[in-house]
């Protein structure tokens, strides 16, 4: 099918390659470890509703944890140890600010049985926070996987955040204390309502697992030409590209990134060509897909790219948004009533120009945005 692909696309170039290609894209992988979600909107604070925990680990592996304090009118605080290994967090979600605070008796600990969170600090209006989370006998428990919807929430994204929730579980009320103070008022956790293996659940979730990864952070600056092996494969910093040899332009099959016992790979139908010698006053259409191991589901989409005068712009668009395979008949109605899980990448549309003015490099523009 490869074979027939490539040859009715021979005429797509107007010179010859110098066995060389470029690539508009890139992975971003955040060292997020652990994740928990705490709700309270149905017993919000005068300024907070959700707490979220990260746990990472710093470049002397230490553990580092963060707490992400949504606010009310749609802003966050976020305060976090010193060295916390910091993602994206400042440009997925709006008008972040953030707080050093020594978090010194601070605790996210998930194994086999038990998940042990503590966290307290004193927030921006020097109120004491004090927050725990016990649950037990997780043995029973059957996680699942999730695709994290953080992407709705970003109004002006810099990024294409796919957030990969491993081993994710919601809290048995019955095995579940939670404690949640807030200058010196206890508020009131809040429920799931639907019940989840069989039990009833606070809708405080976690991930014993995560693996998050940023595609094609806005940029602009210089791409510099890559030179692909024998196998017609090339690694650029972590990242795989597997290409296909179409009489000599090096075409761009898939891309992928690994980080402690995950991947993450996009696939393009039909491969993204080289992009140096398209003809002139063309445009090629595609799709792609973006799945992490074992996974139930994908992401989906199309592209295009044109050249015009040596000008080319690229556009991605999730446009098949998430495609979950998922079997257990709960989550199944979970994604089918709350259509955000699924839905939320069709809003976003990246868009690169690149203008080849030397030989050897190019210059691109690229941004993400909502549409």
């Amino acid at each position: 099918m490869k074979d027939q692909l490539t040859t009715s696309r021979k005429n797509i170039y107007s010179k010859s390659s110098k066995g060389l290609f470029y690539s508009p894209f890139s992975f971003s992988i955040d060292k997020m470890e652990h994740l928990l979600l705490i709700n309270f909107e149905k017993d919000p604070d005068q300024y907070y509703n959700v707490f979220e925990l990260q746990k990472a680990h710093d470049t002397e592996n230490r553990v580092r944890l963060l707490i992400i304090a949504y606010r009310i009118d749609g802003a966050v605080d976020i305060y976090h140890h010193d060295s916390y290994p910091m993602g994206s967090q400042a440009v997925i979600l709006n008008d972040a600010d953030f707080f050093v605070r020594p978090l010194n008796d601070a605790l996210f600990e998930i194994d086999s049985d038990n998940l042990k969170a503590y966290f307290s600090f004193n927030d921006k209006y020097g109120r004491l926070i004090r927050v725990e989370v016990n649950e037990h006998r997780r043995l029973k428990k059957r996680p699942f996987f999730m695709l994290a919807p953080i992407g709705v929430v970003a109004k002006n994204p810099e990024t294409f955040p796919v957030y990969s929730l491993y081993d994710m579980s919601f809290t048995n009320r019955k095995h579940t204390n939670i404690s949640i103070e807030i200058g010196g008022r206890k508020h009131k956790p809040d429920t799931f309502f639907l019940p989840f293996d069989c039990a009833s659940n606070f809708f405080s979730r976690y991930s014993a697992d995560t693996f998050n990864v940023d595609w094609n952070k806005n940029f602009k600056g210089t791409l510099n030409p890559l030179n692909p092996d024998k196998e017609n494969i090339y690694n650029d910093r972590g990242t795989t590209y597997q290409l296909i040899n179409n009489e000599g332009h090096y075409e761009i099959d898939r891309m992928s990134t690994k980080s402690r016992n995950h991947q993450i790979t996009v696939f393009f139908q039909p491969p993204v060509p080289d992009i140096a010698c398209m003809k002139n006053q063309i445009t090629l259409n595609g799709t792609f897909s973006i799945t992490t191991d074992n996974t139930s589901g994908s992401i989906g989409g199309n592209y295009s790219l044109k050249n015009v005068d040596n000008k080319i712009s690229v556009e991605i668009h999730p446009s098949l948004g998430w495609q979950p395979n998922e079997h257990r008949w709960l989550l199944k109605f979970l994604y089918k009533v709350v259509k955000v899980f699924k839905e939320w990448p069709i809003s976003y549309q990246w868009n690169a120009e690149i203008v080849f003015e030397h030989p050897d490099s190019a210059e691109m523009i690229s941004a993400w945005k909502r549409i």
